[in-house]
């Protein structure tokens, strides 16, 4: 597990228990996108973990993703982390 229940609660600053099943799957979201953005997934790499928490943190502010100005598939922030990591691709 890329980050625990736990890192993404205090990431997120919830309190109590009633989101769990939603930061759950904000976990897994994340834990997804990210082994297909990269080349080599490591769960011990610190830039994936913040990456994770940025773009769990970015999915939860923006829940209707309602901003018709988005025009990255991910956050720049999750981009600058990850890029490193991920081989050019040429079109």
């Amino acid at each position: 597990m890329l980050v625990t229940r736990e890192q993404a609660k205090l990431h997120l600053r919830y309190d109590d228990d009633s989101n769990d099943a939603y930061i759950d799957g904000l976990i897994a979201a994340a834990e997804t996108v990210i082994k297909k953005h990269v080349d080599v997934y490591d769960e011990s790499n610190d830039a994936f973990k913040h990456a994770a928490l940025l773009l769990i943190g970015y999915w939860d502010v923006n829940r209707n993703a309602e901003d018709d100005k988005a025009d990255w598939f991910l956050p720049r922030p999750v981009l600058a982390l990850l890029t490193p990591y991920r081989t050019p691709v040429g079109v």
